[in-house]
């Protein structure tokens, strides 16, 4: 079974007496240990997708399932243990706390799950060791680089030891350079650590490092390759 399955599902906003019918009949697939990217033009949908696939929103119509469970039969309280406990989010904006730590904020989510504070701390060690900044562990936001928030922002993501990672516009916010530090983590975290990855990007070149891309135009899936 597909770790992840959309079948026949629309989106539509209703503001006043308009609607805005945001996503169209999208069918789509996503195998375990898959690495592929979402690409469009602004306001092709692919960020309301990416909500869908992530549990943080519910389609209009049709079915999803995620890990062969149907979403929308799914209670607030087993949405919200899905989200923290088989999902990574990874946003444009690294959404760190300023008063925090990089050890800190990795370790939120596991605090989160009600981990002790030991467990969570040597989780975060470790997965900020995995990308790169174990030696920043008690470095603030604002004492960090773009490329190292993300960085701290994917440790965070990976916290929970997620089934699969949700990552927004990931290099939006960096320059080429940084940005090519980050493609290169996805990719290993997708090679050497297994993880299913998913990438909402405008990046061509984050997208042309993943194994699969697809397209969206007008809430459509132009091409799937």
């Amino acid at each position: 079974m597909p770790l992840l399955e959309a079948q026949n599902i629309s989106k539509t906003y209703t503001m006043g007496d308009s609607k805005l019918e945001v996503l169209k009949n999208i069918n789509l697939t996503v195998e375990a240990g898959e690495l592929l990217a979402i690409t469009g033009k602004s306001g092709s949908g692919k960020s309301t997708l990416m909500h869908i696939l992530g549990c943080l929103d519910v389609p209009t119509t049709g079915s999803y399932y995620f890990d062969n469970e149907l979403v929308s039969q799914m209670s607030p309280d087993e949405l919200a243990h899905i989200r923290n406990k088989k999902i990574g989010f990874i946003f444009q904006q690294f959404s760190l706390l300023e008063d925090l730590d990089a050890l800190n904020n990795v370790a939120l989510p596991k605090l989160y799950g009600n981990a002790s504070e030991h467990e969570a701390r040597e989780a975060a060690k470790k997965d900020l060791e995995l990308v790169g900044l174990s030696d920043r562990l008690h470095h603030y936001p604002s004492q960090l680089s773009g490329g190292e928030r993300q960085r701290v922002a994917i440790a965070r993501g990976l916290v929970n030891n997620p089934t699969v990672i949700f990552a927004d516009e990931p290099t939006g916010n960096l320059d080429s350079k940084t940005g090519q530090v980050i493609v290169d983590l996805f990719k290993r975290l997708n090679t050497q650590e297994g993880k299913t990855v998913v990438i909402v990007t405008h990046d061509k070149e984050l997208s042309q490092a993943t194994n699969r891309v697809i397209e969206l135009v007008d809430g459509h899936i132009v091409s799937d390759r």
